[in-house]
């Protein structure tokens, strides 16, 4: 009976997933998302109209630019 219990308990810990293995969604890079956006990104644009994922070996400081769902490019700048 004790080996029923083990067992439930190993698999129910197998099955969990800790908190730092859970999966963010992935913006395409240079996509222009809300300022508000939720989860971390790496390295992010900052433009007037929101912000971007960027490429990491982008530098802080060094222009960039963001693309709206129209197409249009916004202008910007590497903020981290």
């Amino acid at each position: 009976m004790r080996w029923r219990f083990a067992a439930a308990a190993l698999i129910g810990a197998a099955l969990s997933v800790p908190a730092t293995a859970q999966r963010f969604p992935e913006p395409h890079l240079y996509q222009l998302l809300p300022p508000d956006y939720p989860y971390p990104l790496i390295r992010v644009c900052s433009t007037p109209e929101g912000i971007c994922l960027i490429p990491f070996t982008v530098f802080p400081g060094a222009p960039c630019q963001c693309q709206r769902a129209d197409g249009v490019w916004v202008p910007g700048v590497c903020t981290r």
